[in-house]
Parts: C-alpha cells; structure tokens; sequence
C-alpha cells in the first residue's frame, strides 16, 4: 500500500473522516488471522521441519519474521490503545485499508446499485439504449463512484464477481422494463463494462450466455463495452473472445478509443460493431486540432464499417459539431445524467418525437 494511492481516496462527506474504536479492531482483526497462519508456516520453515533451509533463505525467513511479528504488534497495539495506530498508519492509509475491508463485504451486503445513462441518437434525438454504471452505496461514506474502487476491486481480484453481478443486474432490468413497457424498450440495449480481467476469463462467454439465458433477455439488446486498453492486456484472446461473442449476437464496443494507444492494425483485426470517442478528445471539439482529431477517428470507424459513439457530450455546440463530423450517437450530460431505475421510464415516456 503507498501514500499516492491513499492519498488519492475522497468521498462525499467524507472530508473529516474519523475511524472509531469498532474500525480499529475490525482492522486488526483482519491483520491478525492471516498473521497468525503466516507466523505457524514461518516457524515451520526455520525449525527445518519441512526441509533444510541454506543459510540465505533463513535469513529471508527471519526478515519475513521480523515483519510478521512488527504487524503482530501493530494489532496489539490497536487493540489496546487504538490512537497509538498513528505510530504506524497515515488517516489515509487507514481509510484505505477500511475501504479494502468493505469492498470485500458490498457484494453480499448488497451496497451495489446500478444507474443507467442514455445514449441518444444524432439523427433523431431518440434514446437508443443506456450504459449501465455501478455506484457503490457505503453504509458510512455515502455514495462512492466507481473510480474510486473498481481499481481496488481489479488489484484486489473482486473485479470478476462484481463485474457479474453488474451483467446480471442489468441484464434482469432492460428484460423487467421490456415485459413493463415492450413499445418503449423492446428496441433499447443496455450496454456493460467488461474489465480487462473478465475479458481474459476463459468462461466469460459461457458466463454471458448463462445470464441470458436466466434473465430471457436477447442477445441483440445487450451490449458490452470493452476499452481499448483492455483489449491490449488481453492480446492473445481477445479475438477468439469477441468473435465467439458476437457469435451469440451480443454487439461489441469499443470504449475510451484513443486512450490505449493501441496500433491501428489491431483495430482492424478486432470484430466490433462500434467505436466509441473517449470524452476528452469531445471536450477539445473547441480547437480546430480537437475537431480535426474526432473527425478523424469518426472517419476511420466509418471506413471499418463502424459506427461512432461520442462520450461526454455537454453543450449543444459539441452536438452540432459531432453531427456534421457523422457521428451517430451521443452521450453525456447535455442528454442526460446517469438516472436511477424509476427515472428512466419516465424520461423514455417524455422523450420528444422523433425527428426524421
């Protein structure tokens, strides 16, 4: 754990952050049963119980010791006085820890929620799907966003079990709102975000087509959402995954395109449907070389035969620029913000009529 990534841990209300006495002893206790086991294997290890050691790994042993019973310390430390935790964690480093904790426990807690963001076409200002984005409702900090702890959750290895769960929630709402409302969202997608992590998951597409099956929804209204920087981590198979994706009918998207750094040729290998601008390439739409670069990437989709999506829409200047480039879809706060499930049916119901 490091200082900058502590550091970088802000909440809403959370500004004068204190850890009670009940936090400290949650936090030694889950010091204290992996250090218990560490200290038993350790003692193994120099005893010569499970082998003779050379003389520089009993030394390595002993340094590992050393470690273990400073941490061991640390816990006692807390238990009994839990101010003199200062001795040895930063605020910061505490609340992360505290974080870690919690984040392992949200899932079958049920602190997840989703809300859904529309994407709106540039044609006719119609609502063609939503993206489904994960919010984690903390008991104590409130509403935390998911850049704040889906980095923890991937380095933590959560990400697989939470990224399931965000597929079969939203999976089971677009099918909920089809048999409630079949005019309004029979033709909608819902789209997910696929983790490089998941997308490396040898079961990932028998893990989609189990949740579509399950939740009845088709495969022609789910989308999933891959950023280009995931697709790089998982070269070797992410073509065989994709292509056995769209196989079930399930329609690709390639996210945050031209912040991966990815080759062009790549590009062309991969099977997707459409091409996603990343939002900071739509906010620089004011300078000629902004508009110059999404009008490029727009015309390179369009050469692929993809369409383009633009992110972070939020004037209605950047929506006129974004139609004469050709872009197809929009998405952003100039349409709408991420809404919770009730609003969506009533937006979809006050949406103007479609413009030919």
């Amino acid at each position: 754990m490091t200082n900058s990534l502590a550091s970088n841990i802000h909440f809403d209300g959370a500004a004068n952050l204190e850890i009670n006495d009940e936090n400290f002893l949650g936090i030694s206790h889950e010091l204290r049963t992996p250090l218990t086991v560490i200290q038993v294997a350790l003692d193994l290890l120099s005893s010569g119980k499970l082998g003779n050691l050379s003389q520089q790994e009993l030394r390595m042993v002993e340094i590992a010791t050393n470690n273990a019973e400073r941490l061991m310390r640390l816990t006692n430390a807390i238990e009994r006085e839990p101010e003199a935790q200062t001795l040895f964690l930063s605020s910061a480093e505490l609340a992360h820890l505290r974080l870690e904790r919690d984040l392992k426990m949200a899932l079958t807690r049920n602190e997840f929620k989703l809300c859904y963001q529309p994407i709106v076409s540039l044609k006719n200002n119609q609502i063609s799907g939503f993206e489904a984005l994960i919010r984690w409702q903390h008991p104590t900090w409130g509403i935390i966003y998911p850049d704040k702890f889906i980095p923890l959750a991937e380095e933590k290895g959560l990400i697989i079990d939470i990224g399931f769960w965000v597929l079969q929630e939203a999976c089971c709402q677009l099918c909920t709102w089809q048999q409630q409302f079949p005019e309004l969202f029979n033709s909608l997608t819902v789209s997910v975000n696929v983790s490089s992590k998941q997308l490396a998951l040898p079961l990932l597409v028998e893990q989609v087509k189990q949740v579509l099956q399950e939740t009845g929804l088709q495969p022609q209204n789910l989308v999933l959402e891959i950023t280009e920087s995931a697709i790089i981590d998982s070269q070797v198979n992410a073509n065989k995954t994709l292509e056995d994706l769209q196989n079930l009918g399930v329609r690709l998207y390639i996210d945050d395109f031209g912040t991966g750094y990815s080759s062009l040729s790549r590009l062309y290998e991969l099977p997707l449907d459409v091409l996603k601008i990343d939002r900071s390439f739509v906010q620089k739409l004011d300078c000629s070389s902004g508009n110059h670069i999404v009008q490029a990437i727009a015309n390179l989709a369009h050469n692929l035969g993809l369409e383009v999506i633009a992110e972070g829409v939020e004037t209605v200047e950047q929506m006129n620029k974004l139609q004469l480039i050709g872009c197809n879809q929009g998405q952003g706060y100039f349409f709408a913000k991420p809404l919770e499930n009730h609003e969506i049916v009533d937006l979809l119901f006050n949406q103007p009529t479609a413009v030919s």
